[in-house]
């Protein structure tokens, strides 16, 4: 517990007025009995206000030494922070004449903010769409009015070959998330379209795009901040791998996938606001638009889908696909062409700021506050030339010739050295400038969409669109703030050592979400589950899960992604000799059925509902399922007497009649099969397992239906409710009997009158 701090004095103002009285009394007895009113009394009351506010500052540190106790302790205050983002800079769609690179440095305003952008863009006049190809389950093509037959007719299909059925969706952009999940093949198509000036010039559009260095701004649909990743001075945030791609058509007619070259890539593969720049082609005959007269073909088996309007579909000027071979299932807020980086940042330039005095420990202040630190270039002349010179956090012991500064960025003053032990003094009469330096910062840089729309002496020609919010503006930190960071900070300083640090780390990690994290130590995994150690020296197996809703189908499966980035995130804290594996529970496929006896026939379909959705709950690896409301907790064994506990606490629930558990058990030839576990029998599971329900049917009884996994149903009774997906074992063994036939990508076009 924390020691307690004592008051140097513990006097009150009532106190104070009461010992002036009594000292009065003693020494000017004549002047006691005056009436109230009288300015002996108004003195009186003044002079212990005063000290009241004495003793007030007598009991804190004074705010030099909290800074000092700052400094030993090497926890600098905060400066304000830049936002930052990106905005889209488009060239005329009228000239096929592409204006020059627009250099890094060029400013732009919004209102009374000024931005800087610090890489360069080619202005082009394309436009984008985003399109994936959607997967349709048989439910979909039932609604549509089709069957998996119609389309192995409508195709021609021959024998052998199985129609897999999609739809093309465009994104609309700023209105939904981009995803990858539900599609094909994982991918987002991009379609680069000419504005329809061009529309007939499509050739030599794609001739001067050819060879081209072509932006991109990708902003995630979580957007991340890289100050949050620093440790020791390095990031630790850790991109993702993309690839991307030309899709051409080959000489055969069937289509090619060119990867194109990265040459920047500020968004860490996605992980955050920025943007990416690739080398287009430089043969303008790869080019191709794919459009189809025929739309029932557009995006058959490789091809590229097409664009819902079908005038931007004849002025594709060309198609790059986009992947993820990390995160099958990417999920993106933003795509957008002609994108340059941008910094809330102003830019200053050769601003004269003083002389030096010769003397020591001189101050000198810089006409902006805010300044960001690692773009001051100072310069002091030497013998009638300007020498930069070096900005340092501490100048303790440089030496008294060491040309350093040290910079308060959030008030812009500049301290220099005393000519002894914290650096040189610049010398009397010699002239001190900054060369260039950026300032700005804080909240007023977290620009919504739309705010940004001039560049400062840019071209007529060029177009800023500002589609995506600027973030991470923070403002500069106060001295309250620093000192509420101390004891978190001395507590374990942002390092990995107990269990709970593990715990907690991963939980408030920043850069991928994790909503479980539970703890091994001296788990080390092996090749195969039986070669798994325990109570291993040094070995910490962490077991992650992501957060989301949990329902049938829904089960919180860590990716491979999520696994890599809370690794990366942790190892960099662990202490010497730590053996750090992140790994995914293995889940274990069970099936549930119960029947029961509702109370009211009218609400029976609602009371099975709420059954099952208990149940589901209950089950679930997350908060608030198992006993505890942590979630059901790894190794823990699944019982039907708790399973018919959570049923009986609905209030439409008479009595529960019947529970069933089924679990999968290998066959004589090594397949998965699902077994009745017995009325005494539970489903036991190791320590690293967890439960994850493929199925389940909550029936009235009388149903007519035995509840075995083949005829498992949820959410309803009977034949009436809805059929949940089929466990994962009996459709592995629907597939074996299907092998050897061959998909086909088939897209659906519904008839439209």
């Amino acid at each position: 517990m924390p020691l307690p701090v004592p008051n140097l004095d513990d006097r009150r103002f009532d106190d104070l007025v009461a010992e002036a009285k009594a000292r009065l009394a003693g020494h000017l007895p004549e002047l006691t009995q005056i009436a109230p009113g009288d300015p002996v009394h108004a003195f009186i009351d003044l002079f212990a206000w005063l000290t009241e506010t004495i003793i007030y500052r007598a009991n804190l540190i004074p705010e030099r030494q909290r800074k000092v106790f700052l400094n030993l302790l090497q926890i600098p205050i905060r400066p304000a922070v830049p936002a930052s983002g990106f905005v889209c800079i488009d060239a005329s769609p009228n000239s096929l004449t592409l204006p020059e690179y627009l250099p890094a440095g060029t400013q732009l305003r919004a209102g009374k903010i000024t931005l800087s952008t610090f890489n360069e863009v080619q202005p082009t006049c394309l436009n984008l769409g985003v399109l994936v190809k959607e997967l349709l389950t048989p439910e979909d093509l039932e609604a549509m009015g089709m069957t998996l037959q119609d389309l192995h007719e409508q195709y021609g299909l021959r024998s052998g070959e199985m129609p897999k059925p999609f739809r093309a969706r465009q994104f609309a952009m700023n209105q939904e998330t981009l995803s990858m999940g539900n599609t094909l093949d994982q991918s987002f198509y991009l379609a680069c379209i000419a504005p329809k000036a061009l529309a007939e010039q499509l050739g030599a559009l794609r001739a001067s795009l050819s060879g081209l260095r072509f932006n991109i701004g990708i902003a995630p649909a979580d957007a991340l901040q890289e100050d949050d990743f620093i440790v020791d001075g390095e990031s630790t945030l850790y991109p993702r791998h993309l690839v991307w791609e030309m899709i051409s058509e080959g000489p055969d007619g069937t289509t090619r996938f060119l990867p194109l070259e990265v040459i920047r890539d500020s968004s860490m593969g996605g992980r955050k606001n920025g943007v990416v720049t690739l080398r287009l082609p430089a043969n303008p005959d790869l080019f191709n638009d794919f459009s189809n007269a025929d739309p029932m073909f557009n995006g058959t088996n490789s091809f590229p889908p097409a664009p819902e309007d079908d005038e931007q579909a004849e002025r594709v000027a060309f198609w790059l696909r986009l992947r993820s071979p990390d995160e099958p299932d990417l999920k993106l807020s933003y795509l957008g062409v002609n994108a340059v980086d941008i910094i809330a940042l102003g830019q200053r330039s050769d601003l004269l700021i003083g002389t030096g005095t010769g003397l020591p420990e001189q101050v000198l202040q810089l006409p902006d506050t805010n300044i960001d630190s690692n773009s001051l270039e100072l310069q002091v002349e030497e013998n009638g030339t300007w020498v930069t010179w070096q900005g340092l956090d501490f100048t303790a012991g440089q030496g008294e010739d060491a040309r350093v500064y040290r910079l308060d960025a959030a008030s812009g003053l500049v301290y220099f050295g005393d000519g002894l032990d914290s650096g040189l003094r610049p010398a009397k009469g010699a002239r001190i400038r900054a060369a260039s330096y950026r300032c700005g910062g804080g909240l007023a840089g977290n620009l919504a969409s739309g705010q940004i729309k001039e560049i400062v002496d840019g071209s007529a020609r060029l177009r800023v669109r500002h589609e995506w919010p600027l973030s991470g503006g923070r403002d500069a930190e106060s001295l309250a703030q620093a000192e509420n960071r101390i004891p978190q900070y001395l507590t374990h300083r942002n390092r990995a050592v107990t269990a709970t640090d593990f715990q907690a780390l991963s939980l408030n990690n920043p850069v991928n979400p994790v909503a479980r994290a539970e703890v091994k130590e001296g788990f080390l995994p092996g090749a195969t589950l039986a070669a798994a150690q325990r109570d291993v020296p040094g070995a910490i197996s962490l077991f992650v899960l992501p957060p989301t809703e949990v329902a049938i189908n829904n089960w919180p499966r860590p990716t491979r992604g999520l696994l890599k980035d809370v690794f990366n995130y942790l190892i960099d804290r662990c202490i010497v000799g730590t053996e750090l594996y992140v790994l995914s529970p293995q889940f274990v496929p069970m099936a549930v059925s119960i029947l029961v006896t509702v109370r009211d026939p009218a609400t029976e379909r609602d009371t099975l509902n709420a059954v099952a959705d208990a149940v589901t709950q209950y089950l679930s690896p997350l908060a608030p399922g198992g006993s505890q409301g942590q979630g059901w907790p790894l190794a823990g064994s699944v019982r039907t007497n708790e399973l018919m506990t959570q049923a009986a606490r609905i209030p439409g629930v008479l009595s529960v009649n019947a529970i069933s558990i089924f679990a999968q058990t290998p066959d004589e030839d090594g397949k998965p099969k699902w077994r009745r576990l017995t009325a005494n029998e539970s489903l036991t599971l190791e320590d690293f397992q967890l439960p994850e329900l493929s199925a389940i049917y909550v029936g009235a009884s009388g149903s007519g239906n035995d509840g075995s996994p083949g005829s498992l149903s949820g959410h309803g009774s009977g034949a009436n409710h809805l059929k949940p997906p089929v466990p994962q074992g009996i459709r592995d063994n629907d597939a074996d009997n299907n092998s050897g036939q061959h998909e086909i990508a088939i897209p659906v076009v519904p008839d439209v009158c």
